[in-house]
């Protein structure tokens, strides 16, 4: 069940990779064969697990250590998946962190009409981070974790019908 959004497959971050949320999201969208970036703070081991399960299962996928609360760790996150994959469609911030600075970098980086969706509370967007993703057609939504396929199928079959 591959989708080519851009020139290539469709790839995504998402946060949070060693928790139960993370891996959930994490394991699905490789299943789609979508490339992913799991990104943690700590629990290495348990991301390290995540990593190798879906590379066994024939899926793609890199981990990259970093602080969402730091504006260097998320422009570095950023800049790996970049570096990797050639670009970033889709962030799922499955963590309880503040989502306000991983927006702030995802309004310059993910490709137009990507979409970021945040599991938890949803947080009020500097005027100016609102701005640079509506004009570049990228979508916040907040989606309990359990929705998170869901509701990226939907939206995939959105950008392909």
């Amino acid at each position: 069940m591959s989708f080519e959004f851009h020139s290539g497959r469709v790839v995504a971050i998402v946060t949070g990779g060693s928790s139960p949320a993370g891996r959930f999201v994490t394991r699905g969208l490789a299943r789609w064969a979508w490339p992913v970036v799991v990104v943690y703070l700590d629990h290495q081991s348990r991301t390290d697990a995540t990593i190798a399960e879906i590379i066994t299962a024939g899926g793609t996928a890199i981990s990259v250590r970093a602080d969402l609360a730091d504006d260097l760790d998320v422009q570095r996150l950023f800049t790996e998946s970049t570096a990797e994959f050639g670009g970033v469609d889709v962030v799922v911030h499955t963590t309880s962190n503040g989502a306000a600075l991983l927006c702030q970098h995802a309004a310059r980086h993910v490709r137009q009409q990507g979409v970021i969706v945040i599991t938890a509370a949803p947080e009020v967007l500097a005027a100016r981070v609102a701005t640079q993703l509506r004009e570049r057609g990228i979508t916040v939504e907040r989606v309990p974790p359990h929705g998170v396929l869901a509701y990226l199928d939907k939206w995939r079959q959105q950008k392909t019908g």
